[in-house]
């Protein structure tokens, strides 16, 4: 009894408003003329609306950095005692020193043909970056003596690592402009936070991990029956990262390489260039492993040059940088026409987040033997051993890293290097 008198209560409300009109004030008034039909969307036009929203996506400029801080003890061997730039009472040296701290800005534009750019500079350069030759100076493992002494000699532009604009046609052929790491070997194309060890290796010091301007065409993953090719063409000024050219003769550079199943890596690098004094060329041959966690990597090149030409970017990049030491067993670079020689093997395995890692390369400044004055040995061989170990965190953009060194000449252990590193790549 008590649902039907609510249901007649209820009733009663509804048609009590309904007289009212209480909704039908409230409703909109239609225009006679309108039509109720939706407007006409091609697929042409939600293509173009789809491709401006990619378009504004990717040209946002994006920032990355990374910092490499290091700390580093040498201790020299009795070979060298009393003749090192080092020689304190306990016959070391030791520094806290930034290795790199580069930050880049790029962006993509457009995805027919994709443009992209990017400028990467790098502050520490002009500071601490390993060995020195005295107390207070500037300090060097990658060739560049005395860069940083004052910092009110540094030129400015020397800072800059990259700058560059990228024109990608397709994966296989994009044009390269501007100033970048050229076709070289295959250490010295990497990217400094995928090193397998802390330093290079002496023949990555030597003959790659350079920069230079001019211009580039290159190609990957390009597929050629069982295995996945690439390519890189440069013509490039020769002079060296951020310097002016140096003659009127453009040096030449490649590289060209194969991959197997993802897994197996085999390639070749080649460079031809013509200096004020003479032919300065470079002939190598590289290969890599990856099973799993487990990597075996090996290079080896050879070239020849004149030191004596103008340029001092050449100079100073062709041998390994080091203390010098007693007049028999320098390792200053030799004025005149060289002809050195390097190789390394590299093992490696990765567990989750540590790997261990081995490396022992060799070097030799002038294979040829060609003796200069007063000067009877250097055709000698420059060994290091390196072991490593690596702490991945945060997915990797964490590392720590330490890495000891064994230096030796002819087979005499001239000293041994401690490094300690922290790496924050963004």
């Amino acid at each position: 009894m008590k649902k039907l008198k609510l249901a007649w209560l209820l009733a009663a409300a509804v048609l009590s408003f309904a007289g009212a009109n209480v909704w039908a004030d409230d409703e909109p008034k239609q225009d006679p003329d309108f039509k109720d039909t939706p407007a006409a969307v091609s697929v042409a036009d939600i293509e173009a609306l789809n491709n401006r929203l990619n378009s504004l996506e990717k040209s946002n400029v994006k920032v990355n950095g990374l910092i490499q801080f290091w700390y580093t003890h040498d201790s020299y061997g009795s070979t060298l005692a009393g003749t090192s730039d080092y020689n304190t009472s306990k016959n070391q040296w030791d520094a806290f020193s930034f290795k790199r701290a580069e930050i880049s800005l790029g962006s993509a534009l457009g995805t027919d043909p994709k443009v992209s750019w990017l400028v990467k500079i790098d502050p520490s350069q002009a500071s601490f970056n390993g060995l020195g030759l005295t107390s207070g100076t500037a300090l060097s493992y990658a060739g560049q003596n005395g860069l940083g002494a004052s910092v009110g000699n540094v030129n400015p532009f020397t800072l800059v690592k990259d700058i560059y604009v990228k024109v990608a046609y397709s994966p296989y052929a994009t044009l390269i402009l501007g100033q970048n790491k050229y076709a070289q070997d295959l250490e010295g194309r990497w990217a400094s936070n995928d090193a397998d060890f802390n330093n290079l290796s002496n023949l990555s010091n030597s003959f790659g991990n350079k920069r230079d301007i001019g211009v580039q065409l290159a190609g990957k993953d390009i597929p050629l029956g069982p295995v996945a090719g690439e390519y890189v063409v440069s013509a490039i000024q020769g002079s060296g990262q951020s310097t002016a050219d140096n003659n009127v003769d453009k040096d030449l550079a490649a590289q060209i390489g194969f991959t197997y199943d993802k897994n197996l890596y085999i390639g070749a690098s080649a460079y031809d260039g013509w200096e004020v004094n003479g032919a300065r060329w470079s002939l190598g041959f590289e290969g890599r492993w990856i099973y799993n966690g487990f990597k075996l990597q090996a290079e080896f090149i050879s070239g020849g040059l004149n030191t004596n030409d103008n340029s001092s970017a050449n100079d100073s990049t062709w041998t390994p940088s080091v203390a010098a030491v007693a007049a028999t067993k320098s390792f200053v670079t030799p004025a005149g026409q060289i002809a050195p020689t390097a190789y390394y093997l590299t093992a490696s395995y990765r567990y989750q987040d540590l790997r261990l890692g081995a490396r022992w390369d060799g070097y030799n400044f002038d294979q040829a033997g060609n003796l200069i004055a007063s000067q009877s040995t250097w055709n000698s061989e420059f060994d290091t051993i390196t072991v490593g170990l690596d702490w991945f965190q945060n997915k990797d953009s964490l590392k720590w890293s330490a890495n000891w060194e064994d230096h030796l000449y002819n087979g005499v252990e001239a000293w041994q290097v401690v490094t300690i590193q922290s790496q924050l790549s963004i």
